[in-house]
């Protein structure tokens, strides 16, 4: 019984672990529950993020979404929506 609720909490503890990753917590749980916690974790270890954690980031940490930034006439970089000049190439734009 004692091996059960082991095994059950560690599938839990991965499913959460792959949720935090932007991942299918419940899949991951499954898969952990099935195979064992040990391949469950592994195989969400070697998951590369999802969702929101796998979306890029500006300096402060934000998420780059195409309502705060958009791409610079001249160099196309992206640039904040309220930008007055590009911060790589140094050109005028007009905020939107």
């Amino acid at each position: 019984m004692e091996l059960f609720l082991g095994w059950l909490v560690l599938s839990v503890l991965v499913g959460v672990w792959a949720s935090k990753k932007g991942r299918s917590g419940f899949g991951a749980f499954l898969i952990a529950c099935l195979l064992s916690p040990l391949i469950g974790a592994i195989i969400v270890a070697l998951m590369a993020p999802g969702g929101v954690a796998a979306m890029p980031k500006d300096e402060f940490g934000n998420p780059i979404t195409p309502e705060t930034h958009v791409k610079c006439p001249d160099c196309r970089e992206l640039v904040r929506r309220d930008a007055r000049k590009c911060k790589h190439c140094g050109a005028s734009l007009i905020p939107q």
